[in-house]
């Protein structure tokens, strides 16, 4: 596609200022530079001519374009101070699938970026607690979409995505019209949809064959250069590659955005707990949740090995990773995990820090959030943990403070 398009077409100019902004953080170089502004500006421009043709603005071309012009919107965010307008490309990009219909899933490159745009709205969504438009599935639920485990993890958070803007709608608008009747069976639904969403979560987990699972690995086996860099516990996790483990966190991520649902019905409706059961599903959800907790912090050295340094990737073979060796009980063939074809190095180096910097603000936010959401309890320690991660991750990649916690005013994700 790229290699199709014109010399200075949306396409090229967008890869272009997308590929300038990532060499500058890989050379730590965090802030703009007029190149990379100027790259952008006719990037944009470009967009916005191309839209209105009729036939340009409706192709695979212009749909991947709007994207990378919000992958920069991203990177800025990380960057800069917050733009108010952080998450048009992606409402620009759903109303452009929406506009194509049908069309999108004609090939498979058009049902690939349906993947790409569901899987971009989400977080934004999840972050803002607004739910994804349900006039949408016809698409997002296309069985051709949903062939992986991915893509299922995604379609089960957008139902979560559903259930929690339903719990915002009530706290901050519904519920101030009812009576205290029809607000407790509001509170007790909400709690029956996140358990069911809750459900599909343990099925996909379970569904996973065993190259998915995770591996661990002790403290006193790994290289100590990573136990003093950042190390949670006793042990460790470890994945063959690092697809698979970014995923896993997003599942992880999930679970526990699915179980604050249940936290925070229990806590704005205190007569649920007149029953033993309900109880019980809360002694539960909270011990669920620290189990979260800790798988999240034991997979910082898979994402980060012993780096504490602005590192460019290109020199990455001076990092160090955890890692095992597994012997194949029939056969006696040996495989290292991560595995070597992986790339596990380099790819870390380049991506892992913008894969996990949101997770651990997220982590950050359901424990000290900045409205009136109930607080996450971690064990004793665990938070200020994580917040030495943030700023670990601060000093490598020269991240701002996070803008995620600026929602008091208006949502920026």
């Amino acid at each position: 596609m790229y290699l199709q398009s014109s010399a200075q077409s949306a396409l090229r100019l967008a890869t272009a200022a997308v590929t300038v902004k990532v060499t500058m953080m890989w050379c730590s170089q965090g802030c703009d530079t007029q190149l990379v502004r100027s790259l952008f500006i006719q990037a944009v421009a470009a967009t916005r001519e191309a839209l209105h043709d009729p036939i340009q603005s409706s192709t695979d071309e212009m749909l991947v374009t709007i994207l990378l012009l919000d992958l920069y919107d991203a990177m800025v965010l990380h960057y800069g101070p917050g733009t108010l307008e952080y998450g048009k490309h992606k409402h620009g990009a759903l109303a452009m699938i929406e506009h194509r219909s049908f069309a999108n899933l004609e090939t498979s490159e058009g049902r690939a970026l349906i993947g790409a745009v569901r899987h971009s709205l989400l977080p934004y969504m999840l972050s803002s607690r607004k739910g994804l438009p349900e006039h949408s599935d016809y698409l997002f639920d296309h069985p051709s979409l949903n062939d992986t485990k991915a893509s299922i993890l995604d379609l089960i958070s957008v139902q979560l995505s559903r259930v929690q803007s339903k719990l915002w709608r009530l706290r901050l608008e519904d519920g101030l019209n009812m009576d205290s009747k029809e607000r407790l069976a509001c509170y007790e639904n909400i709690i029956a949809e996140a358990l069911q969403i809750e459900g599909f979560l343990l099925n996909w987990n379970t569904s996973l064959n065993s190259d998915w699972l995770p591996e661990y690995i002790w403290r006193d086996s790994v290289m100590e250069s990573i136990q003093n860099a950042g190390f949670y516990g006793a042990r460790c996790i470890i994945w063959p590659d690092l697809t698979i483990g970014s995923i896993w966190i997003l599942f992880c991520m999930r679970y526990l955005l699915t179980l604050q649902i249940i936290r925070q019905c229990f806590a704005d409706e205190a007569s649920l707990l007149n029953h033993p059961e309900q109880e019980t599903l809360l002694f539960r959800t909270n011990e669920r949740s620290q189990d979260l907790f800790d798988f999240f912090c034991e997979t910082i050295p898979f994402y980060l090995g012993d780096t504490t340094t602005p590192k460019n990737p290109m020199y990455s073979t001076s990092i160090n990773f955890p890692y095992r060796v597994v012997t194949n009980e029939t056969t006696g063939v040996h495989t290292r995990i991560p595995n070597s074809r992986s790339n596990h190095q380099k790819r870390a180096a380049a991506s892992a820090g913008w894969i996990l910097f949101p997770h651990l603000v997220d982590v950050w936010r359901l424990a000290e959030p900045e409205d009136d959401a109930v607080p996450m309890i971690l064990r004793e320690g665990q938070l200020d943990w994580i917040k030495g991660q943030v700023k670990r991750l601060q000093e490598i990649f020269l991240f701002r403070d996070p803008v995620w916690f600026k929602r008091g005013t208006r949502t920026i994700s």
